[in-house]
């Protein structure tokens, strides 16, 4: 291995494998790019793509191409896979309990906001936005304006300055990205070999990569840090005719457009940097036809003051908080001129959109926890000489099938008895689509 390749010192798996400098005998294709040799890594381009110190990448790669890839074979004893399944079989048990809990509080919480909204819809008042009626003291009101703000908000790092509710700025950095990609393959007396293959490419992006835990960690390393990562201000004062906008209705104003930066007197270098400004947006580095690790692109956003938002929240003296029900709050804002109850309606689809998600989410957690729970029992038959191996992938399948069939008549049983007290005949429908369920699971386990 280079020098600057990593090691993991905590595990019991044997690795070898050998840089591209080498001559390697070819064993099988992996893809169009990686080929597996005795050692157990091989580098597409034999080329040094890139600078070791600095993390330069050279001129004919650019963030679409791959800059380097490599493949690393690991081994595993029988006794090792085992041990490590004992473990995800624990996790698996952790996972498949959880998931009763998640199930159960997300149907509870899909009732109090049904309620909560039923009750909202029934109390809601339209107000004018232009003036505060002293008999709405306290109530639900809805009302529709334009939001404003008199406040100059700036970003004293690229001299900016502009009247908007919110200022964004965009950061993206050139910088390394690895990817990884693992095929393992059962071997005689129930081990396992693991062929993995990293890629390394320079691509923008607006998160830090930390280079660190990469494979090549020198060979492909980032900046230690972001010079001016993305960050976002808004205006402590908004208004909507007489009212004052809570931060909380604040945050939901999203309709950003983009704010041109000009070269007028704006810096010519930032961070040791040249600056570039072109179409609007400013652009850190030598070249930016052909960026280097470290170079910055960097745009700003706005929401503009004098945009449209329909609210639905309480009164209270000029100011508005949110509505509490007997089961939740409510606080509702949109973009452009909405009636109140299209708001409901909407504000309930979107309900019962996250509610759904969580149902399919806990049931695939429940699904997942068992076929971890089960997954040993594959491990335990690989072992069997000459026969293991084939009875063992079998028996994969089959738990994973198993954990399925299981695992939706359980979340659909969970879910009904959730909503037993509040909806008895959907409960009821619920608990017989579980036991055709639990039928269909005990009809594949005879088959």
């Amino acid at each position: 291995m280079a020098d600057d390749d990593k090691h993991d010192s905590d595990t019991d798996t044997s690795s070898e494998y050998e840089e591209s400098d080498f001559e390697e005998e070819e064993i099988e294709e992996l893809d169009d790019e990686v080929e597996e040799t005795e050692e157990g890594l091989v580098d597409d381009d034999p080329t040094d793509v890139g600078d070791a110190d600095h993390g330069v990448m050279e001129d004919e790669y650019d963030e679409h191409e791959a800059a380097d890839s490599f493949t690393e074979v690991t081994h595993k004893s029988w006794g090792e896979r085992l041990g490590e399944q004992a473990g995800l079989s624990i996790a698996g048990l952790v996972l498949f309990l959880a998931a009763f809990p998640l199930l159960f509080w997300n149907e509870g919480q899909a009732v109090d906001r049904a309620q909560a909204l039923d009750e909202g819809r029934g109390a809601v008042v339209s107000v004018k936005s232009d003036s505060v009626a002293a008999e709405n003291e306290g109530k639900l009101v809805h009302l529709i304006g334009k939001a404003k703000t008199e406040e100059l908000l700036s970003d004293a790092d690229f001299g900016i300055e502009t009247n908007a509710i919110k200022l964004r700025r965009i950061s993206e950095m050139f910088q390394w990205r690895e990817t990884k990609v693992e095929r393992t393959e059962k071997t005689s007396g129930g081990g396992e070999k693991t062929i993995t293959t990293y890629k390394y490419k320079g691509v923008w992006s607006e998160d830090y990569i930390d280079s660190s835990a990469f494979r090549k960690s020198k060979r492909y390393e980032n900046p230690s840090s972001f010079s001016f990562p993305s960050q976002q201000v808004e205006a402590s004062s908004v208004t909507v005719g007489a009212f004052q906008v809570p931060p909380s209705l604040v945050n939901r104003i999203g309709n950003f457009t983009a704010l041109k930066m000009s070269s007028e007197g704006s810096p010519s270098e930032l961070a040791g940097k040249a600056a570039h400004y072109r179409n609007g947006s400013l652009y850190l580095g030598t070249n930016p036809s052909k960026p280097k690790i470290g170079d910055l692109k960097v745009r700003f956003e706005v929401v503009p003051t004098n945009v449209e938002v329909s609210i639905v929240s309480r009164q209270l003296g000029n100011t508005l908080k949110p509505y509490r029900t007997k089961t939740g709050e409510i606080e509702l804002l949109q973009l452009g001129a909405v009636g109140s109850e299209l708001m409901f309606s909407d504000a309930e689809d979107s309900s019962a959109m996250f509610t759904w998600f969580l149902r399919i989410a806990g049931t695939a957690v429940m699904a997942i926890g068992l076929g971890m729970l089960f997954q040993i029992l594959s491990t335990v038959i690989d072992r069997v000489p000459l026969i293991g191996i084939h009875v063992g992938s079998v028996v994969s399948l089959g738990t994973s099938v198993a954990a399925v069939l299981i695992a939706l008549p359980l979340a659909l049983l969970t879910i009904a008895i959730a909503w037993l007290y509040v909806r008895p005949f959907l409960s009821l429908g619920l608990v017989a689509l579980a036991v055709a369920s639990f039928v269909g699971y005990r009809k594949f386990r005879r088959s």
